[in-house]
């Protein structure tokens, strides 16, 4: 045998073998998951795509097992959600000190990938719901190591000092440990973003009354705090702009001098050092893999009269403008919304520097009507009711309403998306207490109300749309429960009647044609007069399923 001719096959076989290999990994790692400013809207780019999170949160413990979580996600999947929020905490993770096992993580990313779901990882680390619950058990049995907030008459709580200096390190340390291991082990970026710790503040008090944070209180205000409020002082949210008014607009001093005295002082110092805490925490994870990173408010209910009611000193809207001096590593704030007035909360955290996302809200009609209107009003990047696996075994309800509306909102992904970054899309969310609308998009006033009959009040408690403007006089729909009439607002015929009402759906983006709707099932008023007076026509575009649905409108004008 020639051994020098086997040699020369041989060792160009290998190679050529060895670069397949590495064309092969180099392709299976995609893109890592971004936010990118694309037109009018901040999006978050996923596979090189801008993407919609139409997400759920699993309940705070249901990821400490993979048994549990074996028929979670193909249920969640075959009900149209695409992410998961997933809680990964740091005492599963640091079981020893030093020591860390991501085996549940693994475990997650797997059962995403074969279920077709993207996740969205909760670390739940110093503090969960204000609460230090998630830390390891050497953490917690350690107060001496890892002081506990104390409240104003010294009592300690469970809670870990956000004045830990080791705490912070250590926490920072695990969490960079997780984000090392994501990007080795998920080359498919199964992983879109990272929420970091979860509705942090002080519980029971405005402020940490520990030795650190007294003597911490004390001390002057940080140059850097203050300059950047003088910076851009014109552009401040009202509360804080305010409180450093009223006493002066001081450049340097003590908290109590810079800020007086009270709660609201208490608070922007509080939030001052959460932000910095969680910054140092997330800086370390983006060190590792810079995927975006957000937080999360827990939103101060109707019976909080101050902070400490509610976790004082986390993102509420009054501290965003502390969080994004101070946290400058993390990408958005966002609010836990469970009130009814979804509307008015949302508009606190939707800002050109901060693209809204719902991690945790409802799940039945309101739910979706709230996901409409976040991502078409708002041109957000996603909605996620809480609790979501509690939907299969019937804890929560609105599993059959979400699928409807999120299977309609998946569908039309790429129409809204593109729409958000044109800037043609608005939406709409009535109540009976207000049971109409009037928008303008395009060349066309648009007048929306409550679905009704002829002659009829409407009898419908709610109703929402995506409203998007296709071309000059296209239209596309999607909601339930209202009805549209359109008025030009431009030059030319003043009246606007309906060459054609489509029901529909989109498949891969492309749209699907049903029934063509006239007749009945257009006319409202058939008194022309009253109609003609208003240069209408009595004839309405509406939703007539009680579940959401898609029109396609094309509109012509006369006179």
């Amino acid at each position: 045998m020639n051994m020098k001719f086997n040699k020369c096959i041989i060792l160009p076989c290998l190679m050529l073998i060895l670069g397949m290999q590495a064309i092969g990994q180099t392709k299976k790692s995609k893109e890592i998951s971004h936010l990118q400013k694309r037109g009018e809207a901040t999006q978050l780019i996923v596979d090189g795509k801008p993407f919609l999170i139409l997400g759920g949160e699993l309940h705070n413990s249901s990821t400490s097992s993979l048994s549990y979580m074996q028929p979670i996600l193909p249920y969640l999947s075959s009900i149209h959600l695409n992410t998961t929020l997933a809680a990964i905490s740091w005492d599963l993770s640091e079981p020893k000190e030093g020591q860390y096992d991501f085996t549940l993580v693994d475990g997650l990313l797997k059962q995403a990938r074969q279920n077709n779901m993207r996740l969205i990882l909760l670390w739940f680390g110093s503090w969960k719901n204000g609460l230090s619950h998630y830390v390891p058990d050497w953490v917690k049995s350690d107060y001496k190591r890892f002081p506990r907030v104390k409240l104003a008459d010294g009592n300690a709580t469970e809670t870990i000092s956000p004045f830990c200096t080791e705490a912070k390190n250590l926490d920072a340390k695990a969490f960079a440990a997780l984000m090392k291991h994501l990007y080795q082990n998920d080359a498919e970026r199964t992983v879109i973003m990272v929420q970091v710790e979860n509705e942090v503040g002080v519980i029971g008090a405005s402020r940490d009354h520990s030795i650190a944070a007294n003597n911490e209180f004390l001390k002057q205000v940080p140059e850097s705090f203050l300059a950047y409020i003088k910076k851009n002082e014109s552009q401040l949210q009202p509360e804080l702009k305010s409180k450093w008014n009223e006493n002066g607009s001081l450049n340097s001093g003590t908290w109590s001098q810079v800020f007086g005295n009270g709660y609201r002082t208490d608070e922007i110092f509080m939030a001052y050092q959460y932000a910095t805490y969680i910054d140092a925490v997330a800086a370390a994870g983006k060190a590792e893999y810079d995927l975006p990173m957000f937080v999360n408010a827990w939103i101060v209910q109707p019976e909080d009269h101050m902070p400490g009611n509610y976790p004082s000193g986390g993102p509420q809207s009054i501290n965003h403008d502390i969080y994004r001096m101070a946290a400058p590593h993390i990408n958005i704030l966002s609010p836990d919304i469970y009130l009814p007035d979804f509307k008015d909360i949302a508009q606190l955290y939707a800002h050109d520097w901060n693209p809204l996302f719902i991690p945790e809200s409802f799940s039945d009609s309101i739910g979706v009507a709230s996901a409409f209107y976040t991502v078409g009003f708002h041109k957000g990047i996603g909605y996620s009711p809480f609790g979501i696996d509690g939907i299969r075994g019937k804890q929560i309800s609105g599993g059959d309403k979400l699928s409807k509306g999120y299977k309609v909102l998946s569908e039309m992904m790429p129409k809204i998306t593109e729409a958000q970054s044109a800037g043609t899309i608005t939406a709409v969310y009535l109540k009976e207490d207000k049971p109409e609308q009037t928008i303008v998009l395009g060349d066309y006033k648009i007048d929306v109300a409550l679905r009704k009959t002829r002659g009829e009040k409407s009898k419908l408690k709610m109703g929402y749309a995506i409203i998007i403007n296709t071309s000059k006089n296209e239209y596309i729909l999607a909601g339930e429960g209202l009805q549209f009439t359109f008025s030009p607002i431009t030059p030319g015929p003043k009246t606007a009647g309906f060459a054609s009402v489509y029901e529909g759906s989109f498949s891969n983006g492309q749209w699907v044609e049903g029934r063509k709707l006239n007749g009945d099932n257009i006319m409202l008023n058939y008194i022309l007069a009253d109609e003609a007076a208003q240069n209408k026509t009595g004839s309405v575009a509406r939703f007539e399923s009680d579940d959401p649905e898609v029109l396609k409108v094309q509109l012509y004008r006369f006179e």
